[in-house]
């Protein structure tokens, strides 16, 4: 069972351009990047959360390149959380390897937020356990 210190926050560089800033994410050198299985993005709207996930197998870079979203990471037995926050202003990436479970919400008051998932696999259901997250919903909406 991998541990939930076993995440790892990279902060990543954002390059200013008048005409709009460039967003560093991954390159093929960096540490976190182990192979290339496929990259997703999915929207969160004001107010909701997603999860509670598991993956098998799967190996996330997350990121957040618009609006702002808090992660919260469990060990096995959901005695022992982390937290961390990812929006356009506190750029990075969050690696994250499987057997960990996982939830997040979107923390922008008026607008949805994007979340980009770089991973090492192709999505597969029967890689993936989901769990219903209602007795872990304060501790999504406590402390935003």
């Amino acid at each position: 069972m991998n541990s939930i210190k076993k995440i790892k926050f990279l902060k990543k560089k954002i390059i200013i351009n008048p005409k709009g800033n460039i967003l560093k994410y991954i390159k093929k050198n960096d540490k976190n990047y182990l192979k290339f299985g496929e990259v997703y993005f999915t929207w969160i709207k004001k107010r909701n959360i997603k999860g509670l996930k598991y993956h098998k197998k799967m190996y996330m870079n997350l990121t957040v390149p618009v609006g702002s979203v808090k992660f919260i990471f469990y060990d096995k037995n959901f005695k022992k959380k982390v937290e961390y926050r990812l929006s356009e202003k506190k750029f990075g990436t969050l690696f994250v390897p499987p057997k960990i479970w996982y939830a997040f919400t979107n923390l922008s008051k008026n607008k949805h937020s994007l979340v980009v998932n770089f991973s090492n696999i192709i999505h597969d259901k029967n890689e993936t356990i989901n769990k219903d997250f209602k007795r872990l919903k304060n501790s999504l909406h406590k402390s935003k």
